[in-house]
C-alpha cells in the first residue's frame, strides 16, 4: 500500500499521478491509478517541494481537494486527513510551467493524449492563452508558442 505525502492547497500532488484521481470534472483518468496509489509504484511530485511551485503564476486554478474520492476509491486515507491535488488541466499546466522553467519545449507533452474532446482541449487552450500572457520570460513565451504550434 501506498503512503501518501501530506498536501496543502500550496503543496498539492501534481503530475501524472495526480492525473490519475477521480474527478467530477473530467472523464480522464488512466491506469496510473492502481500502480500509484493501491500498489505503491508511483513517486508522487508534490508543487513546492519537488517539484516546481507554480502558484505565483496559476494560482489556485484547479486544485481541489480530493480525499473523500481518494477513499471510495480504496486508498487507505485518513478521514480527517485532506489530500489536495491537481486536477488534469493544472497537472498538465504544471508540467509544461516546469519544462519552459528550465528552458525546455514541453515536446513530450501531445495535447491530443490528454483529451476526450474539442470542447475540453478547447477549455484547455485557454488556459494556455492566460498562461503565456502572464510568462515575464521572452524564452519561455517563445518555447511555450512553439510548442502549441506543434500541437
Amino acid at each position: 500500500m501506498t503512503r501518501l505525502p501530506e498536501t496543502t492547497a500550496v503543496h498539492y500532488l501534481t503530475g501524472t499521478s495526480a492525473m490519475a484521481i477521480p474527478s467530477e470534472d473530467s472523464a480522464f483518468v488512466d491506469w496510473h491509478f492502481v500502480d500509484g496509489f493501491l500498489d505503491g509504484k508511483a513517486s508522487f511530485r508534490i508543487a513546492g517541494t519537488n517539484f516546481p511551485e507554480t502558484t505565483s503564476v496559476l494560482g489556485n486554478l484547479g486544485v481541489r481537494e480530493c480525499g473523500e474520492a481518494l477513499r471510495r476509491a480504496g486508498v487507505p486515507l485518513p478521514k480527517d486527513r485532506p489530500f489536495f491535488a491537481a486536477n488534469r488541466d493544472r497537472a498538465l499546466l504544471d508540467m509544461i510551467l516546469a519544462n519552459l522553467g528550465a528552458h525546455r519545449r514541453p515536446d513530450h507533452l501531445r495535447l491530443e493524449d490528454y483529451f476526450d474532446s474539442a470542447a475540453e482541449r478547447e477549455s484547455f487552450e485557454r488556459h494556455l492563452d492566460a498562461l503565456a500572457l502572464k510568462l515575464d520570460d521572452e524564452r519561455q513565451r517563445t518555447l511555450l508558442a512553439g510548442w502549441r504550434a506543434a500541437q
